[in-house]
Parts: structure tokens; C-alpha cells; sequence
């Protein structure tokens, strides 16, 4: 008997939405008051860093329809003085799957081909045979080389990617974010740290589906910004949404140096 596969335990209430662009004053309690006439308002949530809001939360339905009728009616709505934004931020499980991709039928061997060869005419051989009888067989006769092989031994795969690694290095305006909710945007992202000096942030996405990864990364206008970022959340984890973000020095393509990293 083959085991089962592990399943992750389900959300206690999936349907949520995202709202974003709210007032640093909003309150949990305002928020859901905010979504009451909606109804089946199960939670309402402010991200927040220590005791500060980061001007956005999230509102959990106890229906998918209860969540429709929000995002429909209060999206672009203004709450305290501010034009909400209102999207659904549904589960990752939820999402549509792609078809799987039927099998491709396996190619012929090398040398073979499905179509029969095609017999050649006797008449033609008969002279093919002649010519080669009359005519003797000349031999191509092989120089000497010019560059003799080099019997170099390819280096180990593990070694290879250890070798890699090493010349990889922490950089010093570039931080990872990692374990981000997959709604979180740019822009989102950014306000993460403005406490500190950026000069941008990005939520990294597959490029054929256009779906948030689940990290991102921040470039910082100075390494004292960087330095202080990174000691910051290494001592006081971030948390968004029930989830602690890993906040690291991102690893450069190439070796340290005291100039920028040379290309070819």
C-alpha cells in the first residue's frame, strides 16, 4: 500500500479580502463595522508593524458569495476620508489549475525512421559495383594535429555548485523578503520599510502565470539603511497576516569587491 499524500489543514475562514489604502487611524473594529451591512463579517484585521498600522488589512467572509458582494459594493468606496481598495485575496489551493499537458508520443530511435527504406534499383548497383571495381579506392591521408586534446576531467557537480556559492556574496543594498502573503504588492512591499531609505521594491511573480511567488525584494538608496534593516527584523521578526517574514541580505551574482561587480 503506497502512503497518502500529505494535505495541508484547511484555512478557518478562506474568503477573505484585501483592503488597502486605509487611514493609519482605522482600527480593527472600525474596519469590520466598516463591512457589516455586507454581512457574514467573520474578522477584520489591520497589518500592522509593533503598535503602527501599515495602512492595510484584511476582512474574512464566512461565504465566497458574502466576499463578491463586498469586493462589488465597497471597492473605490471612501472610508475615513480615503478612496478604499478592495480585492479578493483568495488561497493559493483555490486558484484554477492548469490542464495537464497530454503525453507526447516517444520519437523513433536514431537512425531509424518509420517510412521503409527505399530499395535501391539493381541496375544502378550493378554499375555502382563496376565503377568501384575499375577505379581503385583512394584513402584520405590525416595530417598531423595541430592543437592536441587536452585531457581535461570535468569537475563534479557537487563540488561545481559549492565552488558557485562560494564566490556568491551578501549584498550590501539588496535584502530577501521572504514568506510574503500572495496578495502583497510593490507597493505594499515598500511600506513594509518606510522607515528606512529605498530605492525600490518588488514582489517577484511567475512569468507565465503572472502569481505572486511569495517573496520579494527590497533595494535600499544606502548599505547603512540596508545594515540597519536587516538587524532590525533579524531581532524583531516582521509579521503580516499571521505570517513571520524571513528578511535577509540577498546574495550577489559574483565575488565581493570594492568596485561594482564586473560584466562580460
Amino acid at each position: 500500500m503506497s502512503a497518502s499524500p500529505e494535505t495541508k489543514p484547511a484555512e478557518k475562514y478562506p474568503f477573505k479580502a484585501f483592503v488597502g489604502n486605509l487611514s493609519f487611524k482605522t482600527t480593527d473594529g472600525e474596519l469590520k463595522e466598516f463591512f457589516a451591512d455586507v454581512g457574514d463579517v467573520k474578522e477584520a484585521r489591520i497589518v500592522t508593524r509593533g503598535p503602527r498600522s501599515l495602512g492595510f488589512g484584511f476582512v474574512a467572509f464566512g461565504s465566497e458569495a458574502a466576499l463578491d458582494r463586498a469586493v462589488a459594493a465597497k471597492h473605490q468606496t471612501e472610508m475615513q476620508g480615503r478612496v478604499i481598495n478592495v480585492e479578493a485575496a483568495r488561497p493559493e489551493s483555490e486558484r484554477p489549475s492548469h490542464a495537464p499537458k497530454e503525453p507526447k508520443e516517444p520519437k523513433a530511435p536514431k537512425g531509424q525512421s518509420k517510412a521503409q527504406p527505399k530499395t535501391q534499383p539493381k541496375a544502378r548497383v550493378d554499375s555502382e559495383e563496376k565503377q568501384s571495381q575499375e577505379k581503385p579506392q583512394q584513402s584520405r591521408a590525416r595530417g598531423p594535429r595541430r592543437f592536441p586534446r587536452k585531457n581535461k576531467e570535468a569537475e563534479p557537480a557537487g563540488e561545481q555548485q559549492q565552488r558557485l556559492r562560494e564566490l556568491r556574496q551578501p549584498s550590501d543594498t539588496v535584502a530577501f523578503v521572504g514568506n510574503l502573503p500572495f496578495a502583497t504588492t510593490d507597493e505594499e512591499l515598500s511600506k513594509l520599510f518606510a522607515d528606512f531609505s529605498i530605492a525600490s521594491a518588488h514582489v517577484v511573480a511567475n512569468k507565465r502565470s503572472n502569481r505572486p511567488k511569495g517573496y520579494g525584494f527590497v533595494t535600499f538608496s544606502t548599505p547603512e539603511d540596508h545594515a540597519a534593516a536587516v538587524a532590525r527584523y533579524s531581532a524583531e521578526p516582521l509579521k503580516v497576516n499571521d505570517r513571520v517574514l524571513a528578511i535577509k541580505a540577498a546574495l550577489s551574482e559574483g565575488p565581493a569587491s570594492d568596485s561594482a561587480p564586473e560584466t562580460e
